[in-house]
């Protein structure tokens, strides 16, 4: 993050109140962004379906 840039010291401002994180790093992989990156990875990003990020959310397994 380049806190010389206006859009990056904006979007970490914002993310800041919003109360999130900007990271340049992976997310975790139990995470719920993780699991969804490793099905993506894994089936490709067209078999993700809004059923898949729901299951992330509530830490159930991501079927294909």
């Amino acid at each position: 993050m380049d806190m010389n840039n206006s859009q990056d010291v904006g979007a970490a401002f914002w993310a800041q109140i919003l109360g999130f994180t900007i990271s340049e790093e992976p997310p975790p992989p139990d995470s719920p962004l993780g699991r969804v990156r490793a099905f993506t990875a894994e089936y490709g990003e067209d078999a993700l379906r809004p059923e898949h990020i729901e299951a992330a959310q509530e830490g159930r397994p991501l079927l294909p």
